[in-house]
Parts: C-alpha cells; sequence; structure tokens
C-alpha cells in the first residue's frame, strides 16, 4: 500500500512538472490561462504581457511576450524576447516598431526594428539594426553588426569583426578584410 501511494505521488509530481498545454490567452502575466512556467504545444495569443516556458507552434501577442525557447511562427507584439533558442519566423505587427532579443541562438527569419541575437544567427535578419555574436546567412538593414559573419550584409552601416563574405552599403567595416578594413560602397573577404 505505502509502494502504491509512493508512485502515485512521484506520477502527479511528475506530471506536474512536466506539463504542456495546446492553448494559452493571456491578458498580461500571471493573468493568463496557464502558469508562466507552462509548455505551450499549439497555439498561444497574448494581450499584453504572455510569458512561458518551451513555445511551439503559432504564437500571437499585441504588445509583448517572453518564452524560454521558441519554434514555430511568432506574430505581432513590439517585444519578442526568447530567453534560450529560436526557431521559425519572427513577423511584427508594427513593422520596425519592434525589438526581437534572443538570448540563445536563432534558425530562421527575424524581422524588426531591432534584431538582436546574442548567439548564433542562421538565415535571414531585416531591421533598423541587426545585432548578432556569429551569423551564417543574411543581413539587411541601416546598421548590422556580427563579431563573425559568414554570408552577405547589405546595409548603410556594415561591421564584422571576422568576415567571410560580402559587404554592400555605405560604410563597409570588416576588421579581416582582403583590402581595407573600411571601405565605401563593398567590402569582402574571401579566404574561408
Amino acid at each position: 500500500m505505502k509502494m502504491k501511494k509512493l508512485i502515485a505521488t512521484l506520477f502527479i509530481l511528475f506530471g506536474v512538472a512536466s506539463y504542456s498545454a495546446i492553448f494559452e490567452a493571456g491578458f498580461i502575466s500571471p493573468m493568463q490561462l496557464q502558469s508562466p512556467n507552462t509548455d505551450i504545444q499549439g497555439i498561444r495569443v497574448g494581450l499584453i504581457y504572455t510569458d512561458n516556458d518551451d513555445v511551439e507552434g503559432i504564437d500571437v501577442n499585441l504588445i509583448a511576450n517572453s518564452k524560454r525557447n521558441f519554434t514555430g511562427l511568432s506574430i505581432g507584439s513590439f517585444y519578442d524576447e526568447t530567453r534560450g533558442d529560436f526557431t521559425g519566423i519572427r513577423i511584427p505587427w508594427f513593422g520596425f516598431a519592434a525589438y526581437n532579443r534572443v538570448e540563445g541562438n536563432l534558425t530562421g527569419i527575424q524581422l524588426g526594428g531591432v534584431n538582436h541575437v546574442m548567439g548564433q544567427m542562421q538565415g535571414f535578419q531585416l531591421g533598423i539594426i541587426n545585432l548578432t555574436e556569429t551569423a551564417m546567412g543574411l543581413q539587411v538593414g541601416g546598421f548590422n553588426k556580427a563579431s563573425y559573419f559568414k554570408g552577405l550584409q547589405v546595409g548603410f552601416v556594415n561591421y564584422a569583426r571576422r568576415l567571410d563574405g560580402l559587404q554592400i552599403g555605405l560604410v563597409n567595416i570588416a576588421d579581416n578584410s582582403q583590402v581595407f578594413e573600411v571601405l565605401p560602397l563593398a567590402n569582402w573577404n574571401f579566404r574561408f
């Protein structure tokens, strides 16, 4: 009998610890259907601010949102925060009036006013300001910056401490350029 109670208790605790839901709707966290430490696998809709652990699926928010990891399509919000990795597409309601922050890695497409990836970006960033630590792909914006960039940067000002690719813009800065560190119109390094 004691063993059955122990097994039942462990089952309940494990079930609560790994809880996930297929739908989330929120006004302002924690005033939302699911708790902030719930995983969402389906659809999440938020008005002012929603916060959850891992979100997979479609994420639609009006003002702001936060999650640990994300996989899917994220639409809307002025402020989009991913505390871990983001895989998918991020499209803001308000065009370039959005700040997108990924503390981990981004694989996919990120559109917004300021796109900030603290880890590695693999894919495409379109914004007024695009910032990433390391990147493979395409950055298009007013100001593009990466410590290491492999691919194409197109903007008014492009900066890469280490470039393996091409920069096109008014001011192009590549610390390891094959020609000069700073050039107008284009800069490159193709020594991979």
